[in-house]
């Protein structure tokens, strides 16, 4: 398979895989009444009466508009993995992802960005899950997409401990791999 170059057509793709993770958890959800609504309404809401979004072809707008933001946000995931490296992609994709949830949930609702509000605390249960699997999924995709010289492989600290202790005794034959200490007596 062929490796995007470009770290922000990658982080488009992974957020758009991202997005239709979380979208498909939350259709099952919803199906099983664990949660109030689909994003295609609760994001339809911000630009439409709710009493709008029952009608398909709005409810579709609402739906495209969620995954429009959803792929934007793959971007600033791209660019957070770009600027601290892959490693442990899947944490930082959690966090960033509950960080996003926490920015929508709590600053959306309070500048009354959306018009249709969950009310149960199941729903807010849900969202917070459904945003880590967004930030998981993400993650991974991007990780997985994109070619190995887009991200800079950052030296851990024992790399960088190694390092120095050779160029501060550089005619020791012993590595610090091989170093044991003896035992105690």
């Amino acid at each position: 398979m062929r490796k995007i170059d470009n770290s922000m057509i990658a982080g488009l793709l992974g957020g758009l895989i991202g997005v239709i993770c979380m979208d498909i958890s939350n259709f099952i959800l919803w199906r099983n009444k664990t949660t109030e609504g689909l994003y295609g309404h609760l994001a339809g809401s911000m630009i439409m009466k709710p009493s709008k979004l029952n009608k398909t072809s709005n409810f579709l707008l609402g739906q495209v508009f969620h995954m429009t933001v959803g792929s934007c946000l793959g971007v600033g995931m791209s660019q957070i993995l770009k600027q601290f490296g892959k490693d442990n992609y899947i944490i930082k994709g959690g966090f960033f992802s509950v960080v996003v949830w926490g920015f929508l949930y709590n600053f959306g609702q309070k500048m009354n960005f959306f018009r249709m509000n969950p009310r149960l605390t199941k729903s807010g249960y849900a969202s917070i899950w459904h945003h880590l699997i967004y930030g998981l999924a993400t993650s991974k995709a991007i990780v997985t997409l994109t070619a190995p010289n887009v991200f800079p492989k950052k030296e851990s600290i024992n790399t960088q401990d190694k390092n120095a202790f050779q160029n501060r005794f550089p005619n020791e034959h012993a590595s610090l791999t091989h170093y044991q200490p003896s035992p105690v007596k």
